[in-house]
């Protein structure tokens, strides 16, 4: 039996890099530079809830 949950994880993936490429093809340098402070803040932020959610399940 296949693995539905994997399959769609990998295709949500796929999209999401295929997007990202396609937005950095067309970006000019300003764009760039805003999408990678966007993205490097957007990574923080799940991290720290990432972490959140960490504590509270070994409380």
């Amino acid at each position: 039996m296949m693995q539905y949950k994997a399959l769609a994880k990998g295709v949500a993936l796929g999209v999401t890099a295929g997007t990202v490429g396609y937005f950095l093809s067309r970006a000019t340098t300003g764009e760039k530079n805003r999408l990678k402070r966007r993205t490097v803040k957007a990574v923080q932020a799940v991290g720290a809830v990432w972490d959140s959610v960490s504590e509270l399940l070994h409380m």
